[in-house]
């Protein structure tokens, strides 16, 4: 790993980019979650199912940054 100098936020760019992207997929997924009741309120299960595959989707990929995140944090450590 390359050792990145801080920007004027504290952090690297990596260090933010993974953070960044990490409060998007939560934030996406927060969203999602409405359009899931929407969609089943609506009778729709076809968008209910396409809205869920979506939500599901980004739990694994902000679980896959959870686990880079903790390790670059801790070898900065």
């Amino acid at each position: 790993m390359a050792n990145q100098p801080q920007t004027s936020t504290g952090a690297n760019n990596i260090e933010y980019d993974l953070v960044a992207e990490m409060h998007s997929l939560l934030k996406g997924n927060a969203a999602l979650e409405k359009y899931i009741e929407d969609a089943k309120q609506a009778g729709e299960p076809e968008l209910e199912s396409c809205f869920k595959q979506i939500h599901d989707q980004n739990k694994e990929n902000v679980s896959a940054i959870r686990q880079l995140i903790s390790r670059r944090f801790a070898q900065a450590a």
